[in-house]
């Protein structure tokens, strides 16, 4: 069965039946997918970002000691900044992602995603996080202390806030 779904649709249930998931670029033209379509990665591992676009499942650790899931983008040549990793904690409710780009979170984004974990900005921040799948390279590890954005779009300057 040709099972594909949208990134921003994987939940916990996906994540642990198929713990690395590839882009399907190479479908981009078929009815329903884009650039935003996975499947099931059925290759070896470790994940060779190289070879392709990826997202792994990754645990996450939050300040106050709570471990959820999640997943990030193995980054291509050692890149760990959040905006090559993205990192997502996937809750029962929906998708907490934690890099907007070239623009600041709205508030109502901000309120959304701290609803959906259920805790204050100090019971959050710093977050840590950790691909759990192994990864050409080793592990993807970083540290969040806040929503990260650029500073605008012209300037590359990674500005977090809570």
């Amino acid at each position: 069965m040709k099972l594909r779904k949208q990134v921003y649709d994987l939940t916990l249930s996906d994540l642990q039946a198929s713990p690395v998931w590839e882009f399907a670029l190479d479908e981009e033209g078929e009815e329903g997918q884009d650039e935003a379509t996975v499947r099931p990665f059925e290759g070896p591992l470790p994940v060779d970002p190289g070879h392709g676009m990826f997202v792994v499942r990754a645990r996450f650790r939050l300040a106050d000691g709570t471990h959820l899931s999640g997943y990030l983008s193995p980054p291509v040549q050692g890149d760990n900044s959040v905006a090559a990793v993205q990192p997502i904690i996937v809750m029962a409710d929906g998708q907490v992602m934690f890099w907007y780009g070239a623009f600041a979170p709205t508030p109502d984004a901000v309120k959304a995603a701290y609803r959906k974990l259920g805790r204050t900005p100090s019971q959050i921040f710093p977050v840590a996080y950790e691909s759990e799948v192994p990864v050409q390279g080793g592990p993807v590890q970083g540290e969040l202390n806040g929503f990260a954005h650029l500073r605008s779009p012209g300037d590359d300057t990674v500005v977090e806030l809570r």
